[in-house]
């Protein structure tokens, strides 16, 4: 396993799954570079709202067990 990016990194490189480019190409208009800034943007905007990692997203939206949308990346069970 690769070492953890430090805050100070300007540069990372991952390997990304079949389900991660699927997600960023989304959110980025077929561009995954834009995909990926887009995602951070979403992501600033919950952590103004308060949201933080260990909350469970589904709770924090409000959704109830028929809304929930299964991730397609990522394990809900971690942290």
């Amino acid at each position: 396993m690769a070492r953890r990016a430090s805050i100070t990194t300007r540069y990372f490189n991952r390997t990304l799954t079949d389900a991660d480019r699927t997600i960023l190409a989304c959110a980025g208009e077929g561009d995954i570079s834009k995909g990926f800034k887009n995602a951070l943007d979403c992501f600033a905007i919950l952590w103004k709202l308060g949201y933080r990692p260990e909350q469970d997203l589904s709770d924090f939206l409000g959704l109830s067990e028929g809304e929930q949308i299964k991730p397609l990346v990522g394990d809900s069970e971690a942290n």
